[in-house]
């Protein structure tokens, strides 16, 4: 069995993700059931091309992972998959060696991912920690009960003059630059609106994914800008299922969850490698944007 194994682990070659490879990669994230969409591949490809690798049994795909940099302070690894019938045999650990490598190698020295059950006890052996806990909330298609706004919030389709306050809040928040994120999101059809407090204190996107729609990312400054965030974005879903990936931590965004039916399907965990380089202000997120982007 360990001569198999060993002869399995030299026949897996690990090379730069390319545009060919984005439809068995999507294949992949169709079999283990995840939310993204063969436009979510194709823009991770695009921001980060030399940090998205797979990994290859002869000619098939049977793992990838995305890396993508935001700014001079902070790496993300997403989309890390293992084909099912593959597992076990040190092909996440590969990929993932890859994946730290390309960050290091770009002077970037913290490292962060949100991992599921299943790839925690990896990710800990390569030496990442726990920082905190995030819950996945569903919510089925529904009304939503518009709230009765605390003057002067009001919310709005976000113009291109708001591009530097939410930029400003986003790093705030986050902890590092998602500027060149952001924008390629609303080229793709993600809906951007702000909530103003006699200026921008917060906004929310709302996109598609391949069997739930997402809430997400949403930052803001006070809990009473997030509420009317989060219905008006709610407001937008029509008959379809709505996914949430909340910090536990943020209290405030939990009972705004419950407060509009959503439930919690799945728990994640939130973890770094490297030292805190890029602090974020957990009580500002109330919606992440999904595990493959932070």
């Amino acid at each position: 069995m360990l001569s198999f194994h060993l002869a399995m682990m030299n026949s897996i070659t690990v090379r730069c993700m390319t545009e060919t490879d984005l439809p068995a990669a999507d294949e992949l994230r169709r079999v283990v059931g995840w939310n993204q969409t063969l436009a979510d591949w194709r823009r991770l490809l695009e921001l980060a091309p030399s940090g998205c690798f797979v990994a290859c049994l002869g000619q098939n795909v049977v793992g990838c992972v995305t890396t993508t940099v935001y700014g001079a302070t902070l790496a993300w690894v997403g989309m890390m998959l293992v084909h099912p019938d593959h597992r076990g045999k040190g092909i996440g650990k590969l990929l993932m060696q890859h994946s730290i490598r390309h960050a290091q190698e770009a002077g970037v020295g913290c490292i962060r991912l949100d991992a599921t059950p299943l790839g925690r006890p990896l990710y800990e052996k390569l030496g990442f920690l726990p920082e905190w806990e995030v819950t996945r909330y569903r919510r089925d298609p529904g009304p939503v009960d518009t709230p009765s706004l605390i003057p002067p919030h009001y919310v709005r389709q976000a113009v291109e003059g708001d591009w530097p306050a939410i930029d400003r809040i986003d790093a705030q928040g986050f902890g590092a630059s998602r500027s060149h994120l952001l924008r390629r999101l609303v080229r793709d059809g993600a809906a951007l609106l702000v909530v103003t407090d006699r200026s921008v204190s917060g906004w929310g996107m709302f996109r598609s994914g391949a069997g739930a729609d997402y809430l997400g990312p949403m930052i803001c400054q006070d809990s009473e800008g997030a509420r009317a965030l989060a219905a008006a974005l709610l407001s937008r879903s029509h008959g379809r299922s709505l996914i949430w990936d909340i910090p536990d931590p943020n209290l405030a965004a939990v009972a705004l969850a419950k407060g509009l039916n959503a439930v919690p399907v799945r728990p994640l965990t939130r973890m770094r490698l490297g030292p805190d380089l890029s602090p974020s202000n957990v009580a500002m997120q109330f919606a992440l944007a999904d595990p493959a982007l932070g």
